[in-house]
């Protein structure tokens, strides 16, 4: 019963069942009500021929001969004539006396002076047979308007009652092979309705399972007709969409999982929705499982951050991850309604932005402490001339000897400041021409022979086996050969070896400065070109250093396509190289 198509068969054959009992009943009924009335109608008409045959002008002595003769007229029905009292003084069906004796309601009612007519009651004939009849008794007055005789007729119900039977078996035969016409009309009924429902049912659940892409026959053009064919147009463009959606969901998660920002999306009740390649290596994790409370814990997120921000656009939060630092950005997105389905969670890796802004705020600081010192060491021997000691020759000679070495110190901070700048802005002209390192660096050992023989220390070039021809700027070069071995040779101790020497490879020419000085820890090693830094920073200011020339060293190898770097072992001496390229340079002309 939980298919439609049987609801339909069953109400059909209902509907037809209940058409054809109620048909037939009332056939069955009419056709009774016809005989009844057909059967009363001769009944009368033979109670009327006998009392205008035989009770009009006879006597009682010739009923029954007169009576006899009326039979041939009347196949098939008795007549009796009977007294005011109900006796039988006549009948068509006894010869002679004595005669029957009727019970009937109808001669109870002639008694009493009304005719009547009555059927289905049951009684036996003149050979014993119980039969049921139709009869009618009519009462004959006198001239005193009593009842004088009764005209008794009936009629057997035998015939009328088989053709009723036989009437009522073609109508069960016709209701049964209607009902059998029914079923099988219903069923291709119910069949032409069902069969493009149930196309439709298993179109709906393949949809519903994804598959898109199917198209179900139209068998007619009536509304079931236009339902698939709207399930087909329906299907279509959902086929349509989808693959549209498809597509735009692959370029979303390609561009999720390609940004370099990490996003991490939690729903109302805290449940990780999604997170990106890139939020889980900012988190240093292979994998995110964990929901919103274990997240804000998990990195101790605890300024004021919670899943339902009411109607805060958003929070920034900034956290540390090892030795990273990143910054999350909190941001509800909302339903059409406006109410809150989650929050996500942008995150931005700011390590190199909070060490940038560590270096600006060192490079201020650094900047502020080297004039502060010649500032004030200025404007104290200038207060202590101008409080007299210009009058002692001396001691004023004295004292603007300091004021001229804190001012070239000055001069030469701003001077390499500018330098740098002019680097970071690229606004500086590099005169390119050929090189003779063997030559160059020979030059450069005999400029600084004499400070190397003041500290007793051994400066040395080894030229090599070769002619080492590169292109650059000879200011600039040498001024990057002259800043490292002058830094060689005033962080190494006395009797130090200072060796210069040249190596190859397949791109670059590699010169090199090795001493036996000091050295470098491993800690400060990869901040030694940093503006400013120094190792040790109360040796350095002593040493008459701005802290800037590696940096200004390795700016100028920059633009000229090499490179600076160092190798040290603390105690043990330091390797500074210069990588020259051995292809020339572009010509860079970037004046201020």
């Amino acid at each position: 019963m939980r298919s439609i198509k049987w609801k339909l068969i069953i109400m059909y054959l209902g509907l037809v069942l209940i058409v054809m009992i109620v048909s037939g009943s009332y056939i069955l009924l009419s056709l009774r009500n016809i005989e009844l009335e057909k059967s009363r109608q001769q009944l009368e008409l033979y109670a009327e021929k006998i009392n205008d045959q035989v009770l009009e002008d006879n006597t009682p002595e010739h009923f029954q001969e007169n009576l006899m003769r009326t039979v041939t007229d009347a196949v098939g029905i008795q007549g009796n004539i009977l007294d005011a009292n109900g006796d039988t003084v006549a009948s068509t069906s006894v010869l002679e006396a004595p005669y029957p004796v009727y019970n009937d309601q109808a001669i109870i009612a002639a008694m009493n002076g009304m005719a009547s007519f009555s059927s289905g009651k049951k009684s036996t004939d003149t050979f014993g047979l119980l039969k049921e009849w139709m009869s009618y008794a009519a009462p004959i007055k006198g001239d005193n308007d009593k009842v004088s005789y009764i005209i008794y007729t009936r009629l057997d119900a035998g015939d009328m009652r088989s053709s009723l039977d036989q009437t009522t078996k073609t109508i069960i035969i016709a209701v049964a092979i209607s009902l059998l016409l029914a079923v099988i009309m219903g069923y291709v009924f119910a069949q032409t309705l069902t069969g493009p429902i149930l196309a439709l049912t298993k179109g709906a659940k393949n949809m519903a399972e994804g598959n898109f892409e199917q198209s179900l026959k139209v068998r007619s053009s009536d509304e079931i007709g236009q339902l698939t064919s709207s399930f087909n147009y329906m299907a279509s463009e959902l086929t349509k969409n989808m693959s549209e959606i498809s597509k735009e969901k692959n370029r979303l998660e390609i561009l999720l999982h390609n940004m370099s920002d990490g996003v991490i999306s939690f729903n109302k009740d805290g449940e990780l929705m999604l997170a990106n390649t890139a939020a889980t290596e900012m988190l240093g994790v292979d994998q995110i499982d964990m929901d919103f409370s274990s997240f804000i814990r998990e990195y101790d997120i605890n300024s004021g951050v919670y899943l339902d921000m009411g109607n805060e656009p958003s929070k920034k939060v900034t956290f540390p991850v090892g030795k990273q630092f990143i910054n999350a950005n909190f941001t509800p997105y909302y339903s059409t309604n406006g109410k809150i389905e989650g929050l996500v969670v942008v995150l931005q890796d700011i390590t190199e932005q909070k060490k940038l802004d560590d270096m600006r705020k060192e490079f201020v600081a650094n900047v502020s402490h080297e004039l502060r010192t010649p500032l004030t060491t200025v404007k104290s021997y200038t207060e202590t001339l101008m409080d007299g000691a210009m009058e002692d020759k001396e001691i004023a000679m004295e004292f603007l000897g300091i004021i001229d070495s804190e001012a070239d110190r000055m001069a030469f901070l701003v001077r390499d400041l500018l330098q740098l700048s002019r680097f970071d802005n690229k606004q500086v002209h590099l005169d390119i021409v050929e090189i003779d390192m063997n030559e160059f660096l020979c030059l450069t050992v005999k400029q600084n022979k004499i400070h190397a023989e003041a500290k007793r220390q051994e400066l040395s070039f080894e030229p090599y086996s070769k002619a080492v021809i590169i292109h650059g700027d000879r200011d600039r070069v040498g001024q990057v050969v002259n800043n490292i071995v002058t830094n060689a040779m005033k962080y190494s101790l006395e009797q130090a070896i200072i060796k210069i020497y040249i190596t190859e490879d397949d791109t670059y020419y590699k010169v090199s400065v090795k001493d036996t000085g000091m050295g470098i820890s491993r800690e400060d090693l990869p901040r030694i070109f940093e503006r400013f830094y120094r190792v040790d920073k109360a040796r350095s200011r002593a040493m008459g250093g701005t802290g800037l020339g590696l940096a200004i060293a390795k700016e100028i190898m920059e633009s000229h396509g090499g490179k600076l770097t160092a190798e040290s072992e603390y105690g043990k001496g330091t390797v500074m190289t210069m990588w020259f390229p051995k292809e020339s340079p572009e010509e860079k002309i970037k004046e201020v």
